[in-house]
């Protein structure tokens, strides 16, 4: 009886912990799709409100701030762009450690045309996670 009970906690616990993957945080995290900038710019309609994940290089990249709530809330915005030379305007709240010519990959929500409080983005990436890549961009082919 001790060794039948025994058993049966180390396999619900040998399943449970086969089944834990690894945790992710919600603020950076949301359901998307890999891309390709060209197909967002293609189609942007398809893309409208959905997450998207793109790859490319940074450029035109300002640091600045806006006035919201009586306090001043920093922002980076940049082009980003993909070997062929097509680009997609990011924003991203905060100032993230990003420099021209980085190699980064966007996580964040399509927007056709969005209004909200002092922020305006048409046609545009609401970035929710921004990371540098240290391989080189892969050539469409």
């Amino acid at each position: 009886m001790k060794r039948e009970a025994f058993l049966l906690i180390s396999s619900i616990l040998l399943v449970s912990l086969g089944c834990a993957r690894e945790w992710q945080n919600p603020n950076t995290t949301i359901p998307a799709k890999q891309v390709d900038i060209a197909a967002i710019l293609e189609n942007p309609i398809a893309f409208d409100s959905a997450g998207v994940i793109v790859e490319g290089k940074v450029w035109d990249l300002v640091f600045d701030k806006f006035e919201r709530e009586d306090k001043e809330t920093p922002f980076t915005e940049f082009k980003l762009a993909d070997k062929d030379g097509n680009f997609v305007k990011v924003f991203v709240l905060g100032h993230i450690p990003i420099a021209e010519g980085d190699i980064v990959e966007v996580l964040g929500i399509y927007r056709r045309e969005l209004g909200k409080e002092r922020i305006y983005l048409a046609n545009e990436i609401e970035a929710i996670r921004v990371e540098k890549k240290k391989q080189q961009l892969k050539a469409n082919n």
